[in-house]
């Protein structure tokens, strides 16, 4: 790949042809649509560069400027997607939060777990298995390595194994190849997480199969882009905008406009990097735009795990 997305349906976007054992169905609502794509063999996960599984993806036009109906509606999307890609019913659930609450882009996890409706305490100080109204929940903020010294996917599994839930969801900020998607989109997918990935520290997956059966769904929403993705978005914009001009400018950009995309994006790629490296860029106002994004996040998997859970209008 040459650029950089951890949203599947974008990855899909940039075949040149489509592929067998992909499969996409689109749901639209009055303030967004809803893409299922599930991935069916190795195939098409390798031409994807995506793992095999269910990716539901919820895109509008800003998840920030929602009014009061749209947000609730959107928060029971989310609840019913977290529900469908895990096949949720009675599970003693554990909530992690990835990322560096110290690093506002970053921090989406974090601050998601700061409204979780957490009752695993409760569940232990009654020795009940089972509750009409609510799941056992416990949530679980890693840190990153920079700051803790462990391995993130090292600190998840030692919890896991020590308490033993049977549905694990993971929260985690992304990366976008388009700049009208930062903030706008909410991924979520049964195909597990691989922490450390987004700089390079592969530190391995974390699925149903390296977790010994244990469930997993995966939570993100892009919160940055990196600058070739900046540029390479202008320059798409100015080739609409000079289409039709034949002056010397509009030659330049219809050169451009031969390249595919992700021909263009390695050429502005390797132009930038002496200059800025692999520099990311994320929304001006991100400080509220993360409060306003986990706040949804955080209502809509409390929505999904306790059935008796009223949403906060």
């Amino acid at each position: 790949m040459y650029y950089r997305t951890d949203l599947a349906y974008e990855a899909n976007e940039s075949l040149a042809q489509k592929v067998e054992g992909i499969k996409l169905k689109t749901h639209d609502y009055k303030h967004g649509e809803v893409v299922e794509l599930e991935i069916m063999d190795e195939a098409a996960e390798k031409a994807v560069g995506k793992k095999q599984g269910k990716y539901i993806t919820y895109e509008t036009k800003s998840l920030k400027s929602l009014n009061k109906d749209s947000r609730l509606e959107v928060i029971n999307i989310l609840a019913q997607a977290i529900k469908d890609v895990s096949d949720l019913k009675r599970e003693r659930v554990l909530v992690v939060g990835l990322g560096n609450r110290s690093i506002t882009a970053d921090a989406l996890g974090p601050k998601t777990l700061d409204k979780i409706k957490v009752t695993r305490q409760f569940f232990k100080a009654y020795n009940k298995d089972y509750d009409e109204d609510y799941n056992e929940v416990s949530i679980l903020e890693p840190g990153v390595l920079g700051t803790t010294g462990i391995e993130t996917i090292n600190t998840i599994v030692g919890v896991v194994e020590k308490i033993k839930p049977t549905l694990l969801i993971i929260i985690d900020a992304l990366a976008s190849r388009k700049m009208r998607r930062l903030c706008s989109v909410v991924q979520i997918t049964d195909a597990g997480i691989e922490p450390g990935s987004g700089i390079g520290n592969m530190q391995g997956s974390l699925n149903k199969e390296t977790l010994g059966g244990v469930k997993v769904v995966a939570i993100g929403i892009p919160t940055v882009v990196d600058t070739a993705t900046i540029v390479n978005d202008t320059i798409e914009l100015m080739e609409e905008t000079l289409k039709d001009k034949t002056d010397d400018v509009g030659q330049i950009m219809g050169i451009l406009s031969d390249l595919e995309y992700n021909e263009k994006h390695m050429f502005i790629k390797e132009i930038l990097s002496p200059m800025y490296g692999e520099s990311i860029v994320t929304p001006s106002g991100v400080d509220e735009l993360i409060e306003i994004l986990s706040d949804m996040l955080a209502e809509s998997i409390n929505k999904a795990v306790h059935p008796g859970y009223e949403l906060i209008s």
